[in-house]
């Protein structure tokens, strides 16, 4: 027997943030950061590094229109951007729309938009 592959992780969460930080292999290292900063509205930031690729970096952050909706962003260091927003439409069902631009390559195109139902019984 061999050890083929190895992953560490470590986080903590309080009630109103979360650090989590994992190495995988010995080669890529990630720590992030969750922060509700108030009721309505919370954030986050990851940052990673690979010995096979350069760092990266994403933001992101979440606001609650209401009780039943909500829109969010996120960015990357490679400038993509997404985009998101969903809503309750009656109980047990959720609808969410969604966009990815890659801010790089616009007139290239590729980007992505998602629709998503969410049922719950």
């Amino acid at each position: 027997s061999k050890l083929t592959k190895n992953n560490f992780a470590v986080g903590y969460e309080a009630s109103d943030f979360t650090i989590h930080t994992n190495v995988n292999d010995g080669a890529e290292y990630c720590g992030s950061i969750y922060h509700k900063i108030r009721k309505d509205l919370e954030g986050g930031v990851k940052l990673s590094w690979s010995s096979a690729k350069s760092t990266a970096l994403e933001l992101g952050t979440k606001y609650k229109i209401d009780s039943d909706s909500s829109v969010s962003a996120k960015v990357d260091s490679n400038s993509r951007v997404g985009l998101g927003y969903t809503t309750k439409l009656r109980d047990g069902v959720k609808l969410t729309l969604s966009a990815l631009v890659d801010g790089k390559n616009f007139n290239a195109g590729g980007h992505q938009l998602g629709l998503g139902l969410d049922f719950e019984a």
